[in-house]
């Protein structure tokens, strides 16, 4: 029995990480303090400037410096130095940040009289624990004045931004073994797949780690992106990269051309995105219904398959888009949502359309009376009205507008008409009240 308590303690004390709490959650964390760097001279150098038979003259000195090279960038917690006898030295202790840089004061003192430790002794303290501050990897000591200097030791810790309890002091240059999922030799980053959040320093009030990606399990990394999080609200900022098992997006949620969603498995299985080509049938919940159904007699607004963009037919549309059928999925009985990237905005709505992936909803019913034929992996001209949508944000493509297969020609006329508007030319050819007919 005493023996299994033994090993039952020792393995407690093997699992334990400062890092965490017994609950599992981060916290600040350091490593320990230890001896970073000696050095001095083996015994007390001859004394200097005597007058024969009277001992030091009145203007005697000894001056002299001493540099020590810690190997690494280290946060310093405190630095001390012996004299061979007592006297009133002038110190200057200085620190330089990298091999050849430039030299950066932390402490002057015009003089010393040995009150801090003794007479042969000084040392200089940063504040204790976390509110420690200098970071160095050089630290020099200039001492002017009637007395030499014999030693000189240096202590602190690895700079681990506190997100490390432990430090291979013998590595080089002096790694951290980081925990919050960062990563570094100073835990200056985070981990390819935990990139949610900036990353940033512990505290003792926040340990800041770094969060992982919401990638549905088909990402290994993805990056910050410093506008999505500002507009997320400080939420979330990731962006998942190099998507697997046939999925695309930000977070690959969705499939990529040439694959349809699964709803038979969730997102995160590696068979969400099946490997039946989608291009091969229009985008529709059910077949395209018969033009002789009385549920779809008139019901599709327009079956144009060509259109005369004049100014006047430019002006009265709530968008022009050239945008990409990515994918899409059902949404409710109601609606189904496609994932489309709009590659050019020629006219936008009151509410601005962007360029890059974003959702675009089509009734259900317009699909399967044939209104629209949509198919993942195409381009088309999208022309539109947002006239009765109860969301003006939504992007709705409905029986209202038109999707007509893009042409590379198309580009340069619509480029002249946005020009026109641009110049006032569509000013009084919208009609003040507009209605979906109003657009053919």
């Amino acid at each position: 029995m005493p023996v299994t308590l033994a090993l039952l303690l020792l393995l407690g004390q093997a699992t334990s990480d400062p890092c965490y709490d017994p609950g599992g959650h981060p916290r600040f964390c350091l490593p320990p303090v230890t001896q970073l760097a000696s050095g001095g001279a083996t015994s007390c150098p001859q004394p200097c400037g005597l007058s024969p038979g009277l001992g030091p003259g009145p203007g005697a000195a000894c001056n002299g410096s001493l540099t020590l090279d810690l190997d690494g960038p280290f946060l310093l917690t405190s630095v001390s130095l012996r004299f061979c006898t007592p006297g009133s030295p002038a110190l200057v202790l200085s620190a330089a940040w990298a091999a050849g840089g430039p030299w950066r004061p932390l402490w002057r003192r015009a003089a010393w009289p040995g009150a801090l430790g003794g007479p042969e002794r000084v040392t200089f303290r940063s504040p204790p624990g976390p509110k420690a501050s200098v970071v160095a990897r050089h630290i020099r000591v200039e001492f002017r004045g009637r007395v030499g200097l014999v030693a000189a030791g240096v202590r602190g810790r690895c700079q681990c931004h506190g997100h490390a309890a432990r430090c291979a002091t013998r590595a080089q240059p002096p790694r951290c073994r980081c925990r919050h999922h960062t990563t570094g030799p100073g835990c200056e980053s985070c981990r390819p797949s935990h990139r949610d959040w900036p990353w940033r320093p512990a505290t003792p009030q926040h340990p800041h780690p770094c969060l992982p990606c919401s990638c549905n399990q088909h990402a290994r990394r993805c990056r910050f992106n410093a506008e999505l999080f500002r507009l997320s609200g400080g939420r979330s900022g990731g962006v998942c990269e190099r998507c697997r098992h046939h999925t695309a997006g930000r977070h690959c949620h969705y499939c990529q051309p040439g694959f349809w969603r699964d709803a038979s498995q969730p997102i995160t299985s590696r068979k969400a995105c099946r490997g039946i080509p989608e291009t091969t049938t229009p985008l529709a919940t059910t077949p395209v219904a018969s033009i002789s159904d009385p549920q779809c007699q008139n019901h599709c607004n327009s079956s144009d398959t060509r259109v005369h963009m004049s100014l006047r037919r430019y002006c009265q549309q709530d968008y022009v888009l050239h945008a990409q059928v990515l994918a899409s999925e059902a949404a409710g009985p109601v609606w189904r949502r496609l994932v489309i990237r709009v590659l050019a905005v020629y006219k936008q709505r009151a509410w601005p359309v962007r360029r890059g992936d974003q959702d675009a909803w089509v009734p259900r019913a317009d699909l399967a009376c044939g209104c629209l034929r949509l198919r993942p992996g195409t381009d088309y001209l999208l022309l539109g009205s947002a006239a009765g949508d109860p969301d003006p944000a939504r992007l709705v493509l409905d029986r209202h507008g038109l999707a007509l297969p893009w042409r590379p020609r198309w580009a340069r006329p619509l480029r002249r008409l946005q020009q026109e508007e641009r110049a006032g030319g569509c000013r009084g050819l919208k009609p003040p009240s507009q209605s979906p007919q109003a657009t053919h």
